[in-house]
């Protein structure tokens, strides 16, 4: 009876943190929606309040509740009634559910920040690229302090490994910039410091699963006029999504490609 009691106990703690973990991550998406809109305009998002976009409005605390208000007020700006953005309450609800995967998956152990502030980072930089074409300095380099924190915390990623990965990747796309361009360096720059991160197993895993995204993305744009071939994308968002699944299934995926070997 002890154990049982003691196992149903665990669960219970298992979902409370569970459910905890989404809390926090629609908190911080919605403090990530603030970093989207003002880092590429320069302003400090310490500094001020938030603001109808449209308006300038001060919003006041109905206003904020992440997902609820954008529901509740049915997609428009209370003052001026301003189309509000469908891409606030998506950034919250993305937010949440990788925080939720990534306590699921490493469970509560300072790691699970760590992996928490980089998936962050790259939801930051994945919006602004996408929108801007543009990856931030600093974006990379909190990236890069996160694959520093994750190199103290772990041992299933050995130094030698992430410095490799920091290599394997970003300079054969480097050359590649340099002689027949197709990518920025911003892209360069964050292949470095995600193979510092992840080790060079999973950096060659993000770029494929970047560069299949961002292919299959390609053919929908052209397929619906939308793009022709010699149209720039933004390959930042897809070196995000590559790399936060390999962080998250990384390694099932690699352990599947491998049992497929003969």
């Amino acid at each position: 009876f002890c154990i049982l009691e003691m196992i149903r106990m665990a669960k219970g703690m298992e979902l409370f943190f569970l459910c905890y973990a989404f809390l926090l991550g629609l908190i911080i998406g919605s403090f990530l929606n603030v970093l989207i809109y003002r880092i590429p305009l320069k302003l400090s998002a310490a500094k001020g309040f938030s603001f109808c976009p449209s308006c300038r409005h001060r919003l006041s605390l109905p206003d904020l509740v992440p997902v609820f208000s954008f529901l509740f007020l049915r997609g428009k700006c209370r003052y001026c009634k301003a189309r509000i953005s469908p891409r606030y309450p998506a950034i919250e609800l993305l937010t949440a559910v990788l925080f939720a995967l990534v306590y699921r998956i490493f469970g509560l152990q300072p790691l699970t920040f760590v992996y928490a502030a980089a998936v962050s980072a790259l939801i930051v930089l994945a919006a602004i690229d996408f929108e801007h074409k543009l990856i931030p300095d600093r974006l990379n380099i909190v990236l890069a302090a996160c694959a520093v924190l994750a190199g103290i915390l772990s041992r299933d990623i050995g130094w030698a490994e992430r410095i490799i990965g920091f290599f394997a990747v970003s300079v054969p796309v480097l050359i590649l910039v340099l002689t027949i361009g197709g990518m920025g360096e911003g892209d360069v720059k964050l292949f470095a410091v995600l193979g510092l991160l992840l080790g060079w197993k999973m950096i060659l895993l993000t770029l494929l699963l970047a560069s299949v995204a961002a292919a299959f993305y390609a053919l929908i744009l052209v397929a619906r006029g939308r793009a022709g071939k010699k149209s720039e994308i933004p390959f930042g968002p897809f070196i995000a999504l590559g790399a936060v699944i390999s962080l998250l299934a990384g390694k099932p995926i690699i352990g599947f490609y491998l049992s497929l070997l003969p």
